[in-house]
């Protein structure tokens, strides 16, 4: 063999040599964490790991006391709960390690050993009684009471473990441990109200800067959960004084992601240059049916109601852009929305519900012996969007020969009217919580005055238990249910979107709990 041939055959070794180890690499690194992968146009001179987001009218990085929304959203990432939601609203534990439930006022939290506050000191039971002390007792205005409205005491059992009592039960009540954790040695001494402190978290980014202008984040290097290899490696938050400059700046290629709640935001940043996810918000709006009052304690009725009444009409007439069709409460993402409960519109079948039930179609209206099929409508006369909502269902039911006599109410008869069940049907909404807790629809006391025997065992059953299969068996037989009997008509709930560039690569998900699901794979190109 000459030279030439030698050396051939020595570079030939040495670059095959270098495909195995690279390969190698790739793959041990990908046996770490199966979903982590590449784009496939990526190459390693093309990959850009910081990342760049925004906050419009800044009011404090502090999260507890924060009323910013760009600040929740991108609290996430520094700070963490004892408990965090995934893409589909199911529990996950976080800071907390395990959460037990002695009775139905009594839950003992066992806390993550090892956990480092981002200067290093040590995560304890005290941090949490701190938090908790902070939102039930301080007096401080902070987004997050509500979580805490109905415990009455908490105490630290041992360093790693804190027991909370209630004054009443909440079902899933550890939904509510969405919040953000505190540093009581950080705080200690200071007025936490007015401090100029910028709190420390235990979470995978932490605050390097602060200026008028911009907030830097960099990787936690003591962060607790080794098992997620984290693209990003810094974030640079600019600040701005409001959403307009925020806009400019997405269009300028500044930004890489916005959370919006406007439907219309072509026209503020154009139709080029980025993708769009629409998600599904918690503003809930739907029919209640008194099911105790006259004609309407007949399930025939009220399903032959859900029948006749097109949701897709009413966002397409009365609501537009940024609101889509809604058929539950739960039909947010909520992991426990076992089955579709859309009601096609049906008026074939509407009829003949009515025809088995005594009612016969004469001219225009529905009679059964000396009794007419009319009903009233109750709505706020304040809120112009559920006039014109009650008007157009006025219109359906009509068309279906059901007269409805809408009563436009002042917004204190209207409150009465619903808290003391003087409604036929009301037209109504909530700001939906996180959990799948379905008290308000369906426990006792509820709006429509609705009961049966069987969801109430299903109630108790879905209450006291966190097994999975024994939940998604209770809630689809409850769904059953729920379509037969027809309480409660689902109507539309509003939508809020994100905006990101084409140059953003990872697996972008969104829910109205958190916007940066998934960061630890997101990367720029």
């Amino acid at each position: 063999m000459n030279s030439n041939n030698v050396i051939k055959y020595i570079f030939s070794v040495v670059v095959v040599i270098l495909i195995l180890g690279t390969m190698y690499f790739i793959v041990k690194n990908r046996s770490k964490n199966e979903d982590y992968t590449l784009d496939q146009t990526s190459t390693v001179n093309n990959i850009q790991t910081d990342l760049r987001f925004a906050i419009a009218e800044f009011d404090t990085i502090n999260p507890i006391l924060s009323n910013n929304r760009n600040v929740q959203e991108i609290s996430k990432v520094i700070y963490e709960p004892l408990v965090n939601l995934n893409e589909n609203y199911k529990m996950e534990y976080c800071l907390a390690e395990e959460i037990g439930k002695t009775d139905d006022l009594t839950y003992v939290v066992k806390l993550r050993k090892g956990v480092l506050w981002q200067d290093k000191s040590n995560f304890t039971a005290d941090d949490v009684w701190f938090t908790m002390d902070l939102i039930t007792r301080s007096g401080i205005n902070t987004i997050y009471a509500d979580n805490l409205r109905s415990v009455t005491d908490f105490e630290v059992i041992d360093s790693n473990t804190i027991k909370i009592y209630l004054s009443e039960p909440v079902p899933f009540f550890e939904y509510n441990l969405t919040f953000p954790i505190m540093c009581k040695q950080y705080f200690e001494g200071e007025d936490f109200a007015n401090s100029e402190k910028i709190p420390i978290g235990t979470g995978p980014f932490k605050i390097i800067e602060l200026s008028s202008n911009v907030m830097k984040l960099d990787r936690n290097v003591v962060y607790w959960d080794s098992n997620k290899q984290f693209m990003p490696t810094e974030i640079n938050v600019n600040l701005y004084e409001t959403i307009g400059e925020v806009y400019s700046a997405f269009k300028n290629g500044e930004i890489d992601i916005l959370s919006v709640k406007i439907s219309n935001i072509e026209d503020f940043i154009g139709t080029l240059g980025y993708n769009k996810i629409e998600y599904k918000s918690r503003e809930y709006d739907f029919l209640s049916l008194n099911t105790t009052n006259g004609v309407l304690s007949d399930p025939a009725v009220r399903k032959a109601i859900s029948l006749v009444i097109d949701k897709n009409n009413i966002v397409a007439s009365c609501l537009g852009n940024g609101y889509v069709p809604s058929n539950f409460s739960l039909d947010m993402g909520c992991w426990l929305y076992t089955k579709d409960l859309n009601v096609e519109i049906d008026t074939e079948q509407a009829a003949q519900l009515l025809d088995s039930s005594g009612w016969h179609r004469t001219a225009n209206a529905w009679v059964n012996g000396r009794d007419r099929l009319q009903l009233s409508l109750s709505v706020n006369s304040n809120n112009e969007q559920r006039v014109r909502v009650a008007e157009n269902i006025k219109e359906q039911l009509e068309n279906f020969g059901i007269p409805v006599d809408i009563r436009y109410l002042s917004a204190e008869s209207y409150v009465d009217s619903i808290n003391n069940r003087n409604y036929d049907i009301v037209l109504t909404g909530l700001r939906l919580g996180y959990s799948p807790n379905l008290t308000t629809f369906f426990g006792d006391g509820n709006i429509a005055n609705y009961y049966n025997s069987e969801i109430s065992e299903i109630m108790q059953i879905i209450s006291n238990t966190r097994d999975e299969n024994v939940l998604y068996e209770n809630y689809n037989r409850l769904f059953d249910i729920y379509l037969e009997d027809v309480p409660y008509i689902g109507l539309y709930r509003d939508t809020d979107l994100i905006v990101y560039h084409q140059s953003l690569v990872g697996n972008i998900k969104a829910n109205a709990f958190n916007v940066y699901h998934n960061i630890d794979k997101w990367y720029r190109q």
